[in-house]
């Protein structure tokens, strides 16, 4: 078989694919109306997904990213109290670098595929910077629960 772009090669030296199934990863709980089912945690590119649950009316604290997110609502409905629409599901939201906000799910809850790089950082009402959250922090969380649990956490590492 021609080869013209010489790109058979390279097929030797990428990662190969790697397939997570939500249902094998637990609902990590965070606080009484947030759970959180990590995806992917990237230790060298600081990248991090995850599946967020936030049930009725629940709240993820004001907060600021360092870098952009994507959000795809999978069920129910969320907003930020600093804006005026609400994601509802099949929404896709991008969040810039910088933006600052409070994630408030709606009564009937919610369930979102986020996809983040970098830190997330609680801010207090004078923009301070209270509590953080990134790659680090979300994988020590993931694998201390698992051990809680008596089980082994999976490589999500990639």
């Amino acid at each position: 078989m021609e080869d013209p772009l010489g790109l058979r090669p390279l097929k030797d030296i990428t990662l190969t694919e790697r397939i997570v199934d939500p249902d094998d990863v637990p609902w990590v709980p965070y606080t009484d109306t947030i759970w959180v089912k990590p995806l992917r945690l990237n230790r060298k590119t600081g990248q991090w997904t995850n599946i967020t649950k936030v049930v009725g009316g629940g709240q993820i604290n004001r907060h600021y990213h360092v870098n952009g997110v994507i959000g795809f609502v999978l069920e129910g409905s969320w907003y930020y109290v600093e804006k005026d629409w609400v994601a509802r599901k099949g929404m896709m939201v991008w969040e810039p670098p910088g933006d600052i906000h409070t994630l408030m799910s709606g009564e009937e809850g919610t369930i979102t595929l986020f996809q983040l790089e970098g830190a997330l950082l609680y801010v207090d009402e004078d923009d301070q910077v209270v509590g953080f959250d990134d790659v680090l922090a979300h994988t020590k969380t993931y694998h201390d629960f698992c051990r809680s649990e008596g089980t082994r956490p999976l490589d999500l590492d990639y």
